[in-house]
């Protein structure tokens, strides 16, 4: 569950390469459409029919797009581009394995690391039948989920303060923290505690837990990601019991990296 990355500004000032920019649109529109022919392209974006059908050639001749009858779709190579970034991660393939054991406890897990502004998701495995809250590739706010908090306690104030960028912090529902201050007055419990809880500041109804993964020299590595329904993830179940099991999958991760 996440909000659909913004079309790159085609009508602002010009990218160094605006060829480049104008074809990541299309792929961009592509996946927002789930397929398109050319004239729905058109539609979508500000762009003529000829340009659009020129930039959907040079992607398909690339691989990075597929043709189905008169639709085109984004291909799987992105997959494989995908599979291949995140195994630079050195999170991944420990913080897998535990997002499984926390999932085969009845919780949804995932592993999310930090990428510019946002907390994006590597990694998830659900807990139930029904698909995870969290999925691979979302990006995710870094002030209002557990996820993100972990990782913005685990990092120097001064550098978390530069990731958040200038402004007050936007507001997703009722109880989201905007205030600069009062967050970063929390981040400072969530650092003490080695967890931080969500209480729907992302999404109504929804709850998580977070807990940061460091490397030895305290670099930060990513984060391990609970959610749930507020039902779900209430009382007892947040404040104890998924909790420490969060707390201690982290750990075990921790340990795990750094004796590589």
């Amino acid at each position: 569950m996440t909000d659909a990355a913004p079309y790159p500004d085609m009508n602002g000032d010009d990218p160094p390469v605006k060829a480049t920019s104008t074809s990541a649109a299309v792929i961009d529109a592509l996946l927002e459409l789930d397929g398109a022919t050319v004239t729905e392209l058109t539609d979508h974006l500000p762009l003529s029919k000829s340009s659009v059908h020129n930039h959907l050639q040079t992607l398909v001749g690339l691989g990075y797009v597929v043709r189905e009858g008169w639709s085109y779709h984004v291909s799987l190579q992105f997959l494989e581009i995908g599979a291949t970034v995140r195994r630079r991660y050195r999170i991944h393939q420990a913080g897998v394995e535990e997002a499984r054991a926390l999932a085969s406890a009845g919780f949804d897990a995932s592993v999310v690391v930090l990428q510019n502004d946002t907390a994006v998701c590597i990694a998830t495995a659900a807990g139930g039948d029904d698909p995870p809250v969290v999925e691979i590739g979302d990006r995710l706010p870094l002030h209002c989920t557990a996820g993100g908090k972990a990782m913005l306690a685990a990092m120097d104030r001064d550098a978390a303060d530069t990731v958040l960028g200038e402004g007050s912090l936007p507001g997703h529902t009722d109880n989201t923290v905007t205030d600069r201050a009062e967050l970063f007055d929390h981040l400072d419990e969530v650092e003490n505690r080695g967890l931080a809880l969500e209480h729907e500041e992302w999404c109504n109804g929804v709850r998580g837990i977070g807990s940061a993964v460091t490397d030895s020299d305290g670099t930060l590595l990513g984060a391990l990601y609970v959610t749930g329904s507020a039902d779900r993830l209430s009382g007892k179940t947040l404040q104890q019991d998924a909790s420490g099991l969060v707390l201690s999958s982290a750990n075990r991760i921790r340990r795990r990296i750094r004796q590589e």
